[in-house]
Parts: C-alpha cells; sequence; structure tokens
C-alpha cells in the first residue's frame, strides 16, 4: 500500500459504510488520491476508528442506515458513497437514504447475489454493484489452476470466460523469438517484458525475461512450462505415508478392542498348547476342541477327563473368558457398523479419482469457485463441515465429490485423496482454520499447489513470507481497488501490480468506431457476444464493443500539474 496522501479540504467527499477490513481498505484506496476526502461510516470499536484515521479517513460512529449518522457524515456535500458492509439490505437501505438526502450522489453497492446486483445497476441510475464473492473467486479458482496466476478475472462480466494474468520466465520455448510469434503460439497477450508495457512486438524476446501474460485460464494452462502436474502420479512415499498413518491412528484410538485381541489370541493359543499335550492329539483338533469351547458351542465329540481339576478347570476358563471375549467382539463390531454407515450417511468416502482439486469451504465464495471450476469441467472434491440442502442437491445434480466434515482433521483429508490431487482451496470464514487446512495437506503432499484465504491482508503476507505459501489471497485486498475505482467510473475491475507498477484494470464500452479510448490505456482483450479476442489496439473495433484496458496509475500520482483533470477526463470518458 502506498503512503496516504493529504486532503484537500474543499476536495470530493467519499463516503464508506461498513465495519470490517473491507472498508478500511476501500478508504484507503480512495485516500491515495490526491484532493479526496473520505468519512467511514459504521458501528465498529475504537479499534476500527482508530484504523479509519490511520488510513486517512474521517469516522462517524453509528448505523449507516440513520439518517442522524448520515447528517453527521455531510451526506449533503458527498460525491459518492461506498456501502460494503456485509448485510445486503443494510448497503441498499443506506444507500437510498443517501439519494433522497443527495440526488447527485454516485451509489457503489456490495451485494452477493449477482442477478439482483445487474437488476439494480439497470433500473438506479448512477449506480454500481459488486459482489464481492464473486469477484474474489476468479482469483481462487485461476490461481488453484494455474499457481502462476496472480489474478483472476471474468470478462466480460458476468458470465464471461475465466481469464488471468500469470508471471514466467522466458525459457528455451520463447526465448529469441519474436513477441507476436510467441503470442500467436502460445494464444495469449504479453503484457510486459522485464517490466517494460511498451512492447515493440517484432523485438526478440531474451532468455530469462520476466514475461508477464493475459489470457484464458485454458490458453494459459496450456502454454505453462511442463514441469509436472498434480495428475501425474505422485512419489510412492507420499501416497503411501497417509495409509501408514492411518493404521497407527486406528491402533491408537481403539487400544481396548487391540488388548482384548491380543488376551484373546493368547488364552486360545495356551488353551491349544494345554490340550494338545493333554489329548497327546495333533495342534488342529487341539484347536478346534479350544474353539468349540470358548464359543460355547459344545458339540461334546471331544471333553475333558472328568478326573483331572485341571483339565476341567482350563475347559471353564475357557469357556468364560470365550462368552467375555465374544461379547466385547459383538459389541466392538455393531460400534464399527454403526459409525461406517453414519460416515456413509454424512458423506465421508474415501476418493479414488486423481488430479482434482480439493476445496475447503462452500460458503459465499466457495459457491462461485465451484461454479467457475465445474465450468471448465475439472473434477472437483467440496469438503463442508455443515452443507446445506441445496449444496447437496448442487453435488447431486452437478456430479462433483461432496464430503461432509471438519477440513482440518487429518482422518477427513486422509479421504480426499491428496497424494492425487491437482490442488487444495481453503476458504473457511476463519483465517486460523485454513491455515491449519493448508499445513495438513502440505504434510500430505509437499508438492501440492495450495491457495488460502486470509481475510487479514498484513496477516495473509506475514504467512506467505514464514510459511512460504505464495498464493495467499485476501478478499478484502482484492475487492477493495475495484470498489474505490467504481466510486469515480463504471468499469473498473481492481488492480494488478508488475515489477512494482500499479495498473487499474477496467472494462469499457466503446463509444464509436473512432473512439480512442481513455487516455495512456493499454487494450488487451476485446469481446463482441461474449466471444473473447486479444488485442493490442483499438483499431479494428467498432461501437458499443467492450475492451479490456489496463490503466497505468503512475500518471495519477501527485506531483505534477493535471491530475485531477486527467481523473476527470478519464471519468467523462468511461462514463
Amino acid at each position: 500500500m502506498s503512503r496516504t496522501r493529504a486532503t484537500a479540504p474543499d476536495g470530493p467527499l467519499t463516503l464508506v459504510v461498513g465495519d470490517d477490513a473491507l472498508a478500511i481498505s476501500t478508504a484507503a484506496e480512495i485516500c491515495r488520491l490526491p484532493g479526496h476526502r473520505v468519512t467511514v461510516v459504521g458501528t465498529g470499536g475504537e479499534d476500527f476508528a482508530r484504523a479509519a484515521v490511520a488510513a486517512g479517513a474521517r469516522f462517524v460512529a453509528g448505523r449507516a442506515d440513520s439518517q442522524d449518522s448520515l447528517e453527521r457524515a455531510n451526506v449533503a456535500d458527498a460525491a459518492t458513497i461506498i456501502a460494503v458492509s456485509r448485510n445486503d439490505q443494510l448497503n441498499l437501505h443506506t444507500a437510498l437514504m443517501a439519494r433522497d438526502a443527495n440526488p447527485r450522489i454516485r451509489i457503489v453497492l456490495r451485494q452477493f447475489n449477482r442477478t439482483l446486483a445487474h437488476k439494480i445497476e439497470q433500473n438506479l441510475p448512477d449506480c454500481a454493484v459488486l459482489s464481492l464473492a464473486w469477484h474474489s473467486a476468479a482469483s481462487y479458482a485461476a490461481t488453484a489452476l494455474d499457481p502462476s496466476c496472480f489474478r483472476g478475472l471474468q470478462f466480460p462480466e458476468p458470465d464471461g470466460p475465466l481469464t488471468g494474468f500469470v508471471e514466467r520466465l522466458a525459457g528455451d520455448d520463447v526465448a529469441r523469438r519474436s513477441v507476436a510469434e510467441v503470442e500467436a503460439e502460445l494464444g495469449v497477450r504479453m503484457i510486459a517484458v522485464n517490466g517494460d508495457t511498451a512492447i515493440d512486438r517484432h523485438a526478440l524476446v531474451p532468455w530469462g525475461a520476466r514475461l508477464c501474460l493475459y489470457g484464458t485460464i485454458e490458453q494459459l494452462m496450456r502454454s505453462a512450462p511442463k514441469t509436472g502436474s498434480g495428475e501425474k502420479p505422485a512419489p510412492t512415499a507420499s501416497v503411501a505415508a497417509p495409509r501408514t498413518r492411518t493404521l497407527g491412528r486406528l491402533i491408537r484410538a481403539n487400544p481396548y478392542l487391540w488388548s482384548f485381541a491380543g488376551a484373546g489370541l493368547l488364552l486360545f493359543w495356551l488353551g491349544c498348547w494345554h490340550f494338545h499335550e493333554t489329548f497327546h492329539t495333533n495342534w488342529l483338533t487341539a484347536a478346534y476342541f479350544v474353539l468349540s469351547t470358548m464359543t460355547t458351542t459344545g458339540y461334546g465329540d471331544i471333553t475333558p477327563h472328568q478326573d483331572d481339576v485341571i483339565d476341567i478347570f482350563m475347559a471353564m476358563v475357557l469357556m468364560m473368558a470365550g462368552v467375555f471375549f465374544t461379547g466385547v467382539f459383538i459389541a466392538f463390531a455393531a460400534s464399527m457398523l454403526t459409525r461406517a454407515q453414519w460416515v456413509r450417511a454424512q458423506g465421508l468416502r474415501r476418493i479414488k479419482r486423481r488430479g482434482h482439486i480439493v476445496l475447503c469451504g462452500a460458503g459465499s465464495i466457495g459457491s462461485g469457485v465451484i461454479e467457475l471450476l465445474l465450468g471448465l469441467g475439472k473434477p472437483l472434491v467440496v469438503v463442508e463441515a455443515k452443507p446445506d440442502a441445496a449444496m447437496v442437491e448442487r453435488a447431486r445434480d452437478l456430479g462433483f465429490d461432496l464430503l461432509t466434515g471438519d477440513a482440518s482433521r487429518d482422518d477427513t483429508l486422509d479421504l480426499c485423496n491428496l497424494g492425487g490431487a491437482h490442488s487444495l482451496i481453503a476458504l473457511t470464514n476463519f483465517d486460523t482454520l485454513n491455515l491449519e487446512i493448508a499445513l495438513g495437506a502440505r504434510a500430505r503432499n509437499p508438492s501440492m499447489p495450495i491457495v488460502l484465504r486470509i481475510a487479514d491482508a498484513s496477516f495473509a503476507a506475514s504467512i506467505a513470507r514464514h510459511f512460504d505459501f505464495r498464493t495467499t489471497y485476501s478478499a478484502a485486498a482484492l475487492a477493495a481497488p475495484a470498489f474505490a475505482g467504481l466510486a469515480r467510473m463504471p468499469g473498473a475491475r481492481g488492480r494488478i501490480t508488475i515489477e512494482d507498477q500499479e495498473f487499474a484494470i477496467s472494462e469499457y464500452r466503446l463509444r464509436g468506431d473512432a473512439d480512442p479510448g481513455p487516455p495512456g490505456a493499454i487494450p488487451i482483450a476485446a469481446a463482441r457476444e461474449k466471444t473473447l479476442a486479444l488485442i493490442h489496439d483499438l483499431t479494428p473495433l467498432g461501437h458499443d464493443d467492450r475492451v479490456l484496458l489496463l490503466m497505468p496509475l503512475a500518471q495519477f500520482d501527485d506531483g505534477g500539474a493535471g491530475t485531477e483533470p486527467q481523473v476527470a477526463e478519464l471519468s467523462s470518458a468511461i462514463t
């Protein structure tokens, strides 16, 4: 995050509604812009208020859907209100109250339901609606498919193909060939070479150059270096180890069963030895007598000597012990069968497939990831502690495996066949639980890519640094730049960083055949009737075509005249 910028006392005012990390991150993004003022309205405590002030914003405590709170936030003078609380109804209600108080205010909403979001945008003027779950789901799904992907998105919204940005090193397959040749062969758009976006398409790609590529995830996966994948058989040790651990846990989990079994076998052997010596017969006949005695079958074809006290006593001991051990065995067998039936009813079963993606946590973001992965035909195993009826029905209709259980438990992870999995995504609502799942999965398959959802951006960075989980994302950090961008212009899709250079991602609709697009924009893709094409300029495109642009944010840095006019010009162009 760049430094917080000083705000002008008469600059445009933005109201941010919320009480979580997304509200703070969004406020911080807007405070970076020169001359912008931000007021955060929420019910957060003292720590939240201090975080808002530290981000460069003013804090107003109170319910956002209260007229008093909005008046204290100076809603009448606000240019934009961004409602990003977890409560969709509160967001919409607050926005409508703000529009009542200020008919000119621009509205940016967070809503989970994308269908409702689209209808709100269609019917409410000067309004943009974004689903946090679906916005971040694209990055989680894309990274699970291609670990070199650092940002995923659907283009065009809302039902375009899953695309992504990846970082690669130029190897023998692309080095010393022209940029145009590499793009044509791989089916991707080369965004930057060693951080330089001003690329001559006829220039040769240097060996070992750092490349930033964009394309559909399917095309990016085909162009990935052939260094192995999760679909190949895992090393014998990583596959066999869970079975060894399972046997060890079985012994430890049932110490009484194994003690009784050992005692029963010892008593059976002693009985066989005694009557083998007493009857002067073979071992099989002795074993037959001991077994019929211990099971109280008692055929009577072989009997101990009635005048031998030791033989009578030994037979009585065998009969009493047999009743005891038989009862214990039946009890344990019934318990294990009941447990197995319950486990099966709960959806816990050993996964046989390979090359699958394991998703832990089927909440709001997980639902989006499931839809994206199934849309690409990827085999999927979903682990959810408490799946609702709709999720169970989805699993049955769409054909993915649903396991009901705690993904942090070793026995649950062992059922997922992680030794043969392509990747794992941990998307529960608890950061430490996601970390526990990831560490357990790494112990079973150290080479398997793991994608983590960590709500706190700084905690995510610490985990990535200390535990070497490089694909660790905060949903709030992914979405905050998009919400901040939507405050100024429609079509904002977030932000990426290439070699320490920041670029805003925007979806732009051309206004005519000769529309040059926003100043300084880098066109990378175009969509016509849901068909995606990779582009380098806007010349062949026409009216109403949708294009995906990268906007260098350095041109909006303060320190030079004309920055605010540039922002206004860009907003006007995109609007």
